[in-house]
């Protein structure tokens, strides 16, 4: 798929500045150094952030130089020294000791255990697929020297390991398998041919069937929408790809439906133009990639979220190349004609209920704690105006050792007692225990409601039934949070609800929370529910130190049988 005139576009011509400017600020400093210090930084730490951040700067820099030389075309003045720069910079990236990242490398105190330079991670992945891109687009100005270079190293770091060995993402059912396989995929299309790329290609196909087997018939991405972008982003850029080198290959009717399908579950998180509903590990602020968009458009038929301009290109941390070019090459103006719908959902495969109506959005999350990029938080929710949360998720945390380890339900952003959950007699979620019942949903976008039993998620054997039920009334701008629970002895239940904005103890019985454009009242029995408010600073996915709140509605007296209602108002 291809847009013509987009080296010249109205549509592009953002993107286009910021590549610019890019290049010219980049030219005039150096390539960034991968330090030591970095790397002994995650080893003795756990921290990823002073390895990677020059890391994915080089990334960023290859797709900066890679697009420039290829739309300017020995038109600007500064291409010679761009090209220069662009030599000494493919030379630095394929003369890495591993194109991995340290956290993703078999290791322990001493040293690694593996080759580096043979293992394959998602990054690895992706570094040969953008230097397979580069070659494709590039050989016919770069030294022969350095053309064969890179592909002698495409083929000892990716294609050799990959056939030499089954690899765990190769059948996990997640963002891994899809970005791993079809970036192999797509170099394979590019650089291969006859029996090897048969060989390649078969293995890469047999992957792809095990990640798109793991979305069931709603399409939901448990792994929320970011990595929605980066999973079945990669699946599309190489079915697109495949396509396009292939005429003759055909993709059955049954996967058609089910991509159509998956294509969908942007548009239904969405909660304004530039956020979406963040479950699971998720950053706070999220851009999809408007060349994905187009294509899922063009190809598929698929009504797409709203959006209005093409997407940054320092959208994605990691700077991927299949992303970037795409939004330059691939977006089209029709996709900016779209506007947030109004429309209710059930996600039955998930267990998420969405409620979108004028400006304001809701969002309840069943399902189970045993999820990929998995939190603690089966029955939370949602409430969010005008794209600004009033009932948080805090989302994705700063991505660490201990982050996807064994203290990973140390962190706020993974705990339940950070969701809008209640604490059960001291007792928070588990990983891996029990999962949601959903017993009676209904949703439209003036009326829905959902009912849900979570009595085996606290693993505490006195708790006989737990059941949550939410009802929103958007005719009369208001939720219901009813929640009864009945226990073989007398507990303890303390409702807790967590927001970015600082609540206010209105009078007892009635907190309000106010936002840019609304106020939402929260009111309480205050002769049964006793008001705390416990203040919380944490960093959030990019490192940035983050602000928030915790309410605290702990019951006054012990109960075997206990009913909760709260009311929430805006």
């Amino acid at each position: 798929m291809k847009i013509l005139g987009w080296e010249n576009s109205e549509v592009t011509l953002n993107l286009r500045r910021q590549i610019d400017d890019l290049v010219l600020e980049a030219m005039d400093g150096s390539i960034p150094q991968l330090l030591f210090s970095g790397y002994m930084a995650f080893v003795e730490k756990g921290s990823r952030r002073e390895s990677e951040s020059a890391y994915f700067e080089r990334r960023k820099q290859l797709a900066a130089f890679c697009l420039y030389l290829q739309y300017h075309q020995s038109t600007e003045s500064n291409y010679k020294r761009a090209l220069t720069y662009f030599e000494e910079l493919l030379w630095a990236v394929i003369n890495e000791f591993t194109w991995c990242v340290m956290a993703h490398l078999p290791q322990d105190k001493n040293k690694f255990l593996e080759k580096p330079e043979t293992q394959i991670d998602l990054f690895a992945a992706e570094t040969g697929e953008t230097l397979a891109e580069i070659l494709k687009l590039h050989s016919n100005i770069l030294p022969p020297f350095l053309v064969n270079t890179i592909r002698q190293r495409i083929t000892e770091r990716i294609f050799e390991p990959f056939l030499g060995r089954s690899w765990w993402w190769e059948t996990v059912q997640s963002n891994w398998c899809s970005v791993c396989c079809g970036s192999v995929g797509m170099a394979a299309l590019l650089l291969t041919e006859g029996e090897l790329q048969n060989k390649l290609l078969h293995k890469v196909d047999r992957g792809l069937e095990n990640y798109i087997n793991s979305f069931g018939p709603d399409g939901a991405c448990e792994e929320g929408i970011g990595y929605w972008v980066y999973g079945f982003g990669y699946y599309i850029y190489y079915i697109a790809l495949r396509k396009e080198i292939d005429p003759k290959y055909r993709q059955q009717e049954e996967k058609i439906n089910k991509i159509k399908k998956i294509s969908e579950f942007p548009r239904l998180v969405q909660m304004s133009e530039k956020s979406f509903i963040p479950f699971s590990d998720v950053a706070a602020k999220s851009f999809l990639p408007t060349g994905l968009l187009s294509c899922l458009r063009q190809e598929y038929g698929v009504e797409t979220p709203a959006c209005s301009h093409i997407t940054p290109f320092d959208f994605d941390n990691g700077y991927r190349f299949a992303h970037i070019s795409r939004n330059l090459w691939w977006t089209d103006k029709e996709i900016f004609t779209t506007r947030l719908l109004e429309e209710a959902t059930y996600l039955p495969d998930r267990q998420w209920l969405l409620q979108r109506s004028k400006g304001i959005f809701l969002g309840v999350k069943g399902g189970n704690n045993r999820e990929q990029h998995n939190h603690n938080d089966v029955g939370s929710f949602v409430l969010a105006i005008n794209g600004e949360q009033y009932l948080a998720d805090f989302g994705a945390g700063c991505y660490t050792a201990d982050y996807f380890g064994e203290k990973r339900y140390e962190f706020i952003q993974t705990r339940s007692r950070y969701h809008n959950l209640p604490v059960v007699n001291g007792w928070e979620q588990s990983a891996g225990m029990g999962e949601c019942r959903v017993e009676q949903v209904s949703a439209s976008t003036a009326f829905s409601e959902i009912s849900m039993e979570l009595g085996t998620l606290y693993g505490l054997p006195e708790v006989k039934s737990f059941k949550r039920r939410l009802t929103s009334d958007l005719t009369k701008h208001c939720i219901v949070l009813q929640d009864t629970v009945s226990a073989a002895e007398e507990i303890v239940i303390e409702e807790g609800f967590v927001s970015f904005l600082e609540p206010k103890l209105l009078r007892e019985g009635e907190i309000i929370l106010e936002g840019r454009e609304s106020v939402v009242t929260l009111t309480y029995e205050n002769t049964l529910l006793d008001y705390s408010l416990e203040k919380l600073s944490f960093e959030n996915h990019f490192g940035e130190l983050i602000t928030a709140y915790r309410i605290g509605l702990k019951q006054k007296v012990k109960k075997r049988e206990t009913d909760i209602s709260l009311l929430f108002r805006f």
